[in-house]
């Protein structure tokens, strides 16, 4: 089999089986680190889901202060914020879902003493007619809310270009420049009961076992096992098909000399010994 593994098509198999070991190998390395990142970003979200309420001054910064906190920072926190809702200024959220229904998020600028939240009040089912559905207002007066905090969502919101006071993303940049105050760069999310969520579907809370979302830890960790795996099938599989035809190869070899009417079960002859090297070294069957 050795002498086999010499020949130059075995030796160019070798190669592409090293090169694909070292990319199989690279992967399952790449994948500890997302195993690594997976686990620390849901640390940080089930901490974030647990730990006590701030004050929305301390945990957003304002647009355009510089940069903010990170995602693990701020997602899922519960803030406190107390203003008035602003109704003349709120917005739909489109292309969301809550459950199995479509809709939009009802988002309502609140207005505190020191900068415009903005606050997803809950979530409206799309009408099958397609028209804009009917939202309730928000309560009037000064009111104190607990919230979800959110990260701010990076694209452009269209506003302008969609109809019915719509918007695509919940972007503070966009929203303070149109209302013209200063804006806290983030969104909340309120909690069931909270002013504001009356007549409306309330958000679920996060789903703890995996916030970050995509894979689940385990599911990273099986990956690593799988690309080492490959890489070591293909560093095995040269050898693996050099002794099959190793193996085959004797087998035509031992047909052929049964075969021969010298051959004696016992004591083959000095020819039929070397006529059985050469064919072993040089892979051409005795004829």
């Amino acid at each position: 089999m050795l002498t086999l593994l010499r020949q130059p098509r075995y030796a160019a198999l070798t190669a592409l089986m090293a090169v694909v070991a070292i990319v199989c190998v690279g992967a399952g390395t790449w994948q500890i680190a997302r195993f690594e990142q997976k686990r620390t970003d849901n640390e940080h979200l089930r901490a974030n889901a647990s730990a006590r309420a701030v004050a929305v001054g301390e945990l957003l910064p304002l647009v355009g202060s510089g940069d903010g906190p990170s995602r693990d920072q701020v997602e899922f926190r519960t803030i406190r914020a107390t203003g008035t809702y602003d109704a003349s200024a709120q917005a739909l959220v489109r292309n969301r879902s809550v459950g199995d229904d479509d809709g939009f998020l009802l988002l309502t600028p609140l207005r505190t003493a020191d900068a415009v939240l903005l606050v997803v009040r809950g979530f409206v089912k799309q009408l099958d007619s397609g028209a804009a559905p009917a939202v309730p207002a928000p309560p009037a007066g000064t009111v104190t809310i607990e919230a979800r905090a959110l990260p701010a969502e990076t694209r452009h919101d269209q506003a302008t270009q969609l109809p019915g006071h719509q918007v695509e993303s919940v972007n503070p940049g966009d929203q303070a420049r149109r209302l013209q105050l200063p804006t806290y760069d983030g969104y909340a999310e309120l909690k069931a009961r909270q002013p504001g969520t009356a007549g409306l579907v309330a958000l679920p809370g996060p789903d703890l076992s995996n916030p970050a979302g995509g894979a689940l830890e385990p599911q990273h960790f099986a990956y690593v096992i799988q690309w080492y795996l490959f890489a070591a099938l293909a560093l095995a599989a040269p050898f693996a098909m050099a002794r099959a035809e190793t193996r085959q190869r004797r087998a035509a070899i031992d047909f052929d000399l049964v075969s021969d009417p010298a051959y004696d079960p016992v004591e083959p002859s000095a020819e039929q010994r070397r006529a059985a090297k050469l064919a072993d070294r040089y892979g051409r069957p005795v004829g």
